[in-house]
């Protein structure tokens, strides 16, 4: 099946952040259960940085995965999502692994300060949490500081020059695009929707930030949103379809049962 990006009508961003939010209200707990578990592994591993990012962007594509299934039925069990999950494994770690590594490279070969080792990618003790705060919400920030600052950089890894772009994941997922066919629709989606992705790259930095600073327990929801967020607009650019699938049938159900 053919599939060619198209141009997002205006008001794309603050369509998509609506749409992502309507999907997140209708998810079950397991969603956030399944961010927070991750925001708490990235915790316990801090001495682990690439192993942290592959996490933070395993719960970032799992997002992407939850986000869909949502979108196709107004009720879906518990194993229902687990399988779904299942069925995408593989390639969640292939690429939350295969874009770590590739980050982690990158910032050996030419973002490194000098003097810090070059291992620092693959294990450090710098800024190590032994002990929480006595005060609660010095201790949320240092157990959800590391989940929280590591999807600023995950954007970033989603957009790696000639190897990564923001929708090759969806596009594999659930398209079955092999990953260079993917990368260059998605690198094409992106050139012409310039101002939506700007927008979201700043929704990237500005929201995380806020969140370790204000809310902590707010950062596995980010996960649900920016998950949400990538599918949605996904949907849009490449099938055409703005609203969720539910609303568009309670929509088409409330028309075709009013009186003429």
């Amino acid at each position: 099946m053919l599939i060619e990006p198209r141009q997002a009508d205006r008001g794309a961003l603050a369509r998509w952040c609506t749409q992502a939010l309507a999907l997140i209200l209708r998810g079950s707990a397991f969603w956030l259960a399944i961010t927070l578990a991750f925001c708490l592994w990235m915790f316990l591993g801090q001495r682990f940085p690439l192993i942290d990012g592959a996490l933070a962007l395993t719960a970032f594509f799992s997002s992407i995965i939850i986000a869909e299934r949502l979108d196709r039925a107004e009720r879906v069990e518990f194993a229902q999502l687990a399988n779904a999950l299942r069925a995408h494994l593989r390639l969640i770690v292939v690429f939350s692994f295969a874009i770590a590594s590739a980050g982690a490279l990158i910032w050996m070969l030419l973002l490194a300060r000098p003097g810090v080792p070059w291992w620092s990618a693959l294990y450090s003790e710098r800024n190590i949490v032994d002990s929480l705060s006595t005060d609660w919400l010095a201790a949320l920030r240092q157990v959800f500081v590391y989940s929280g600052y590591a999807l600023g950089p995950s954007y970033f890894g989603l957009n790696i020059p000639g190897l990564t772009s923001y929708f090759q994941f969806p596009l594999s997922a659930l398209h079955g695009a092999a990953w260079r066919d993917a990368q260059r629709l998605s690198a094409a989606a992106q050139v012409q929707n310039l101002a939506g992705m700007l927008g979201l790259g700043i929704l990237y930095v500005l929201l995380p930030v806020a969140a370790v600073l204000l809310l902590p327990p707010v950062v596995p929801v980010l996960y649900c949103f920016f998950g949400a967020l990538c599918y949605v607009s996904y949907r849009e650019i490449f099938l055409g379809r703005r609203d969720n699938l539910v609303q568009t049938e309670a929509v088409a159900a409330i028309r075709y049962h009013s009186p003429s």
